[in-house]
């Protein structure tokens, strides 16, 4: 391990660790689940996920404390998925040495990445998360670290003196106001309403959106996008006692929610299972593939945003399968040209999957129409449609009406339809490559479901 520099002189105007992302309309995605898809692209975040909003601001949280201010802190994470690759670009953003200790069970992929990505060290430890968090708070912690001694050092820091602060993947305020800056921007960037009828339907909502998609590990998204949506929603007040119409008519009761669907996979369930039996409950283990979602018990704010929302919100829980999650991220890879892992690729199938959809057959490598995307692909012409069952050129309206739409948004949002606008959060995630996409693709065409 080298040695570890602290900055010289800590700025109190700290550079934001994490980049507004794009909002982007897939007319793929639209056709297939039969109404307006949008995809909010987190996976081009820093650290290839949305929890660089997350740890990013967590660590700005300790660094603007009084108490910390003009001194040498290292961070320390026990997250080895995205939340410790988030945590170490943050810190090595911001000038700050952050430590990683994570199971041995780790997938030496994400213990490279970690490294690369500049962690002061990378400790394994344990065959759970949970040992892993304890070694790091009990040993790691109380230690002193050769390698953080030697940079205390060279900027005239004792070893005792360098404030050392633990950090949580999901569960805290900071954590979720980072995430809420998701709808700050989807405030900003989802399209107006356009025409009487479309205001007609949105007036009272937070922001012009029917339903966001997301998917649940230990709940820290969700709460930050029901926090997102209450802060929208009570600016819209002001807004609307300074004549601008429509939202105003929520203070009087009238308040038209923005769905959360808040989806996981079979063996990471711990929120529908919670919701089951109406307590937080803890899973016995994780049994699913998408380990990003793997969180064996929600947070109490959670847990209390499902079961009781605030005004403007209506939470719903999906569970769907890991071979369903696979559909999802073929999908994204498919059409969109998007990576990502089996944590996010669940929420593209929740809103997607179960419609009969040429990009279905992709999924499992049977034969796929071609249908023309606007790029000026003359395949048209040359005849290779001709003998098609369906117009290679289709609105959202036409192919809702021809599929059979049973995707789980279509299920417990019923009152959707082709002018219905949906937000998906492409969560990202760094533990996928074209192999295991290339392997799921091959397990799916077997019969994985």
């Amino acid at each position: 391990m080298g040695s570890i520099s602290f900055p010289q002189k800590p700025d109190a105007n700290f550079q934001t660790p994490w980049t507004t992302t794009p909002l982007i309309e897939s007319s793929t995605l639209s056709r297939a689940a039969g109404c307006r898809i949008f995809l909010k692209l987190e996976n081009l975040q820093p650290s290839g996920s949305f929890k660089s909003r997350a740890m990013g601001n967590q660590i700005l949280s300790h660094l603007r404390k009084p108490e910390n201010a003009g001194r040498a802190v290292h961070f320390y994470a026990s997250s080895g998925g995205n939340a410790g690759l988030a945590a170490v670009c943050a810190a090595r953003t911001l000038g700050y040495p952050c430590t990683v200790v994570v199971p041995v069970s780790t997938k030496p992929l994400m213990v490279t990445k970690l490294r690369r990505a500049g962690a002061a060290d990378v400790i394994q430890y344990g065959e759970t998360f949970a040992e892993a968090g304890s070694y790091m708070k009990e040993v790691v912690m109380m230690q002193t670290q050769k390698g953080s001694a030697l940079g205390a050092q060279e900027v005239g820091v004792e070893e005792d003196e360098v404030v050392k602060i633990a950090l949580h993947p999901f569960d805290n305020e900071p954590i979720w106001e980072g995430n809420s800056t998701i709808v700050d921007e989807l405030v900003q960037q989802v399209p107006l309403p356009q025409g009487p009828e479309e205001v007609a339907v949105h007036a009272g909502r937070a922001l012009p959106v029917d339903a966001i998609v997301c998917s649940v590990g230990g709940g820290g998204l969700l709460n930050g996008l029901v926090m997102g949506i209450e802060r929208a929603r009570r600016a819209g007040w002001e807004m609307g006692r300074k004549g601008s119409g429509g939202v105003a008519d929520a203070e009087d009761g009238n308040v038209k929610p923005v769905h959360l669907l808040a989806v996981e996979t079979k063996g990471t369930d711990s929120l529908a299972e919670a919701l089951l039996r109406h307590e937080l409950v803890s899973l016995p283990k994780i049994t699913s593939q998408a380990t990003s979602l793997g969180a064996v018990r929600v947070s109490e704010r959670t847990f209390r945003y499902a079961v009781a929302p605030p005004p403007g919100v209506r939470v719903h829980s999906a569970v769907l399968s890991d071979a369903e999650a696979a559909k999802g991220v073929l999908r994204l890879a498919d059409d969109e040209r998007l990576l990502v892992e089996l944590a996010c690729g669940v929420c593209v199938e929740a809103a997607v999957g179960g419609s009969s959809s040429s990009a279905s057959a992709a999924l499992t490598g049977k034969k796929r129409k071609y249908v023309d995307e606007g790029y000026g692909d003359d395949r048209l012409s040359a005849g290779e449609n001709d003998d098609d069952a369906v117009s290679p050129v289709r609105s959202p309206a036409s192919s809702a009406s021809a599929a059979s739409l049973s995707s789980k948004l279509k299920q417990l949002v019923p009152d959707l339809n082709e002018d219905s606008r949906v937000v998906i959060i492409v969560c990202g995630g760094s533990n996928v490559t074209i192999d295991m996409a290339a392997e799921w693709r091959k397990l799916l065409s077997e019969g994985w479901a």
